[in-house]
């Protein structure tokens, strides 16, 4: 209950500071306290390039108004062929009426002319006979004295046909008016050279009408249609009265084209300069007066500071739940994947002391650009000091916690969120000192190219406008990237010390053969230590199938039997002769075994043993009964209980701790039955005989492995025993008279 309750603070502590940090950080209160009016006590620089909406505003109307004043543009419009096609066939049609009524009158006019003819001889024959009778009478009269006749009178002559032209009456009902030569050349031509006319007329007026822009008649118009007769070869008049015809029957053909002009309109609107402010530029200066303009400015880029972040409550909820949902989705992950860390209170101590640590360094450096936030320390430290994977899960959780307190972007999010598993996977390889610098410097150049890559991710070709800024930023990002490698690697001692938690470069360390301890074992206990290493290599590798810590199980492997060097003779392993047991009671004997526990918990102290290293020590044996004593003492009659011969001890607190316990009484069973193994399947049988009596002795109960683990862990041993100890084909025992093989020199 107290470890539960424990957690439950370490949970609630964190979860608190997490909030305070987010409502207290820069997403909530980052701003200026600037209003309209009021004098700026500090100077204010462009946070990042922005475009300069007033001065951009202006360019824009200007872009408008000239693009309103285009000149439209226009295109051919292929209906006005038809109908003025319709309008040469109609004046044709007029025309020939004409000439044909032409004809008609003039024939009528020249047989009336004959006709007078006639006429006038009758009547000039019918004066002529008169005037000869009265000049008769008259000569009569003269002759004879009689009265003078009196004059002869003569008929009226005959009307003199006249030329009425009422067919020129026939043009004034046609579309064009023509002149009385003009009038007169029409009907007095000749049907070839009329055909010759209109056929050249409607060629010309054909290719100007479907090829030409018309807008209006005018000179380049008929230019382009005496042009095109000139090619008809026309006598002069005929080219004149057909050009006449065709500029008056042709027909504006320019309509606008709506696409094109859309088009240009949309282009030349669009086309002002849009002025940007650059990143670093002054806005208001100290001293200076906040205008409306600059205090508008400030707003838009979310400068301003707001009066308070109650007063808006509404963000700060979402923010808070959205953290205890990430908080609830990281226990039950440590729930479901990773429970060894929540049964480790140190562990367990550990992550939440980094958690807070990352968070609070964050919120106190929430005022600089990304590249410097201490982030990164969190999954380096987490992936060397408890596990690589929790890290991995644990990185964006944070990240994402971290993205309110400093007011991150994406930006921010992009490069975190890539380099945070760039540093859990790269933690692999810093367990030994002499790749740490070469992972720093990875790193290093890693970060100097994420940190332009996500630049130029999102903001495109605006991260090209200053390409100092950007390669400065990428140049701390840089350093920051080894900085935290090394940081990381230098504070280790640290994290061991308080702790007491011991990194995969310590582990190495301690499992070097020139460690003093492991010195005077290979020299003094040479049994002992060769069992160590064997029970080193099975706890670990089944440390490592049922997912703890391999690295700690082979080192408490090393050194769980490291108090043996006080009585090294008084151990089997070590035994060689007599056995001096021989001449000890069973209960001092006893106690001479149990008593390299103790001795050595000392020598781990003495030598500063990690913690662990102490724990696996004191926890190897847990409460287990020296059986072989207690049964010898037992059979000597000797007044003894069972808790003389048991061991003092706890029983494993840690699955490494079991291991550790379970594959040192295998390779003892396994070692001292090795004379007479048939086969292997006794190997197995005795490892499963071994794991149950402690199973079933209770040793295993605050060890935190599950029926699972237990099963995988007889499994690993198994595998592990059957490669030391297989069966060996047995030699023929050399018989008498036998030579021995001797190879011949080379």
């Amino acid at each position: 209950m107290r470890k539960h309750l424990l957690k439950i603070v370490y949970i609630a502590v964190a979860f608190f500071v997490t909030c305070v940090s987010i409502a207290t950080g820069s997403y909530f209160n980052a701003g200026l306290t600037l209003e309209v009016g009021s004098v700026s006590e500090i100077r204010v620089r462009a946070p990042q390039s922005f475009v300069d909406e007033e001065t951009t505003a202006v360019n824009r109307q200007a872009a408008l108004a000239f693009a309103e004043g285009l000149e439209k543009t226009y295109t051919i419009d292929p209906s006005e062929w038809a109908i003025m096609a319709n309008n040469l066939s109609l004046l044709y049609g007029s025309l020939e009426e004409i000439r044909e009524e032409y004809q008609r009158e003039r024939e009528e006019y020249y047989a009336a002319n004959e006709a007078w003819g006639e006429l006038m001889a009758a009547h000039n024959a019918e004066i002529e006979a008169a005037q000869n009778l009265w000049e008769a009478r008259r000569e009569t009269a003269i002759a004879t004295g009689a009265a003078m006749p009196s004059a002869p009178v003569f008929p009226e002559p005959p009307s003199v046909p006249v030329w009425t032209g009422e067919v020129f009456d026939m043009f004034e009902g046609l579309p064009i008016r023509f002149d009385e030569p003009q009038r007169d050349f029409i009907v007095e031509m000749s049907y070839e050279a009329f055909v010759e006319m209109w056929t050249a007329i409607e060629a010309v007026a054909g290719a100007v009408q479907s090829s030409s822009l018309i807008r209006s008649i005018d000179w380049l118009t008929a230019q382009a249609v005496q042009t095109a007769l000139r090619t008809h070869a026309l006598d002069r008049t005929t080219d004149e009265l057909a050009e006449r015809i065709i500029l008056n029957l042709l027909r504006t053909n320019a309509v606008p084209d709506d696409a094109l002009n859309n088009q240009r309109f949309i282009e030349a609107a669009n086309r002002y300069e849009i002025v940007m402010i650059p990143e670093g530029f002054i806005l208001v200066d100290e001293g200076e007066y906040v205008t409306q303009e600059i205090f508008d400015i400030l707003a838009r880029l979310d400068m301003l500071a707001p009066a308070s972040i109650f007063d808006t409550p509404e963000p700060l909820i979402g923010v808070f739940f959205l953290v205890a949902v990430l908080f609830l989705a990281c226990l039950m992950f440590l729930t479901f994947y990773r429970s060894g860390v929540k049964a480790n209170p140190k562990e367990s101590m550990l992550l939440f002391t980094l958690y807070l640590l990352t968070v609070l360094l964050v919120w106190t450096l929430s005022e600089f650009s990304f590249p410097f936030l201490p982030i990164l320390i969190f999954p380096m430290l987490v992936s060397i000091l408890i596990d690589r994977r929790l890290a991995t899960a644990l990185t964006f959780p944070l990240i994402l916690i971290c993205f309110f307190i400093v007011d991150g972007d994406l930006i921010y999010l992009l490069f975190y969120s890539a380099a945070g598993m760039l540093f859990c996977m790269f933690s692999r390889y810093t367990t030994e000192r002499g790749k740490s610098i070469w992972v720093g410097l990875l790193l290093s150049a890693i970060m100097f190219a994420l940190a332009v890559a996500v630049t130029l991710i999102v903001e495109r070709g605006g991260a090209l406008y200053d390409i100092q800024v950007l390669l400065f930023t990428a140049g701390f990002a840089s350093v920051s990237g080894i900085l935290t490698v090394f940081l990381c690697m230098g504070s280790l001692p640290l994290w061991e010390t308080f702790f007491g938690v011991v990194t995969p470069v310590k582990l190495l360390d301690l499992t070097n053969p020139t460690n003093l301890l492991l010195r005077r074992l290979t020299l003094e206990a040479p049994g002992t230590y060769h069992h160590s290493l064997i029970v080193a290599n099975l706890a670990e590798t089944a440390a490592y199938d049922i997912g703890a810590n391999a690295h700690a199980a082979r080192v408490g492997g090393y050194y769980h039997d490291v108090g043996k060097l006080k009585f090294p003779h008084y151990f089997v392993e070590n035994i060689d002769g007599e056995n001096p047991h021989d001449s000890l009671d069973s209960i001092n004997s006893a106690q001479i075994i149990m008593s390299h526990v103790s001795y050595g918990l000392t020598l781990a102290t003495e030598h500063r043993l990690p913690q662990f290293v102490r724990d696996i020590i004191k926890e190897h044996h847990g409460t287990t009964v020296l059986q072989y004593f207690y049964s010898k003492a037992r059979e000597t009659g000797a007044q003894c209980e069972e808790k003389d011969f048991r061991y003092p001890y706890i029983i494993p607190q840690t699955r490494e701790s079991a291991c550790v316990m379970l594959a040192d009484s295998v390779e003892a069973a396994v070692r001292s039955m090795i004379p007479k193994i048939q086969n292997v399947d006794e190997v197995e049988k005795t490892i499963r005989f071994i794991i149950r009596g402690k199973l079933n002795d209770g040793q295993l109960a605050e060890s935190q492995l599950s029926i699972k683990d237990v099963n995988i862990i007889e499994q690993s041993f198994f595998r592990v025993l059957k490669g030391m100890y297989h069966e060996r084909i047995a030699y023929p025992a050399p018989k008498a008279g036998d030579t021995a093989i001797v190879r011949p020199a080379k």
